[in-house]
């Protein structure tokens, strides 16, 4: 009985590795078409801008990989600092170079173990917290984040109260989100908060109106691509790095490899 369990489990863990092989083969392939037919010839300026969520934390919900190594995280900015500059996401008017910007999102305590690597190479970030999840477990404190907020490389935004998918909520419920998790920040940090980051990259016309409303300046989207002085401050562009990813799949995040989806 136990091998038959044993087996059952074994085909499907098969069967799901070679899904995600031959899903991996189509998106490389798409990516080098469309890299080698299109975007290698369109000249990037303006920002790159990375997103990074957790640093280790071994997380019971992440079955995409969102935590990654802190040594890989450090082997990550010695080559960015040693190929590109860096600027904030909003920095999309000052160069004609494409730069690299770094963001974090959710507010998970290993973002302290970042933070440290930032300072260390004088690297700018932007943080984005949900509100709810400050003091829980794995997530960062109240003091953690007035620490965070002291940091001259450092800018805090928003993710959201409850981190829930705001193009598909109410009305109402989006206000909440935006407008609590703000107050939260600002009562935190004693600053204005003027920056957000759509939890999961949900979104709508009325999210932005909303956004507007309270005084939000810029917003995140999870949207690829990069940014310049053309871009829509409410949807700025931005590639997630995930644990697998090697420092040859981050270049081609950069160079836009990806871009097409």
């Amino acid at each position: 009985m136990l091998k038959k369990i044993s087996d059952l489990y074994l085909n499907k863990l098969r069967h799901k590795m070679n899904k995600l092989f031959v899903k991996k083969i189509i998106k490389e392939t798409l990516g080098h078409i469309y890299y080698n037919s299109y975007k290698r010839y369109k000249r990037q300026f303006g920002n790159r801008s990375l997103i990074y969520h957790a640093f280790g934390s071994k997380l019971s919900h992440d079955t995409y990989g969102i935590s990654i190594n802190i040594n890989d995280f450090k082997n990550h900015l010695i080559f960015l600092k040693n190929n590109y500059d860096f600027c904030y996401i909003t920095d999309v008017n000052n160069s004609n170079e494409l730069k690299i910007s770094i963001t974090i999102d959710d507010g998970y305590e290993d973002t302290l173990l970042a933070a440290e690597y930032l300072n260390l190479y004088k690297i700018p970030f932007t943080l984005f917290i949900t509100t709810d999840f400050i003091g829980k477990k794995y997530y960062l404190s109240k003091n953690n984040i007035q620490e965070l907020c002291k940091l001259d490389n450092c800018i805090i935004g928003s993710h959201g109260k409850t981190h829930a998918k705001l193009g598909m909520i109410s009305k109402d419920n989006m206000y909440k989100e935006l407008h609590d998790s703000k107050l939260v920040l600002e009562d935190i940090c004693g600053v204005q908060i003027y920056g957000l980051a759509y939890p999961h990259g949900s979104y709508n016309h009325e999210t932005i109106k909303i956004a507007k409303k309270l005084d939000y300046l810029w917003a995140a989207s999870s949207i690829k691509g990069s940014n310049n002085k053309y871009s829509n401050e409410y949807l700025l562009n931005r590639s997630e790095v995930i644990r697998t990813d090697k420092i040859k799949d981050i270049t081609k995040k950069i160079n836009g490899f990806y871009d097409y989806y």
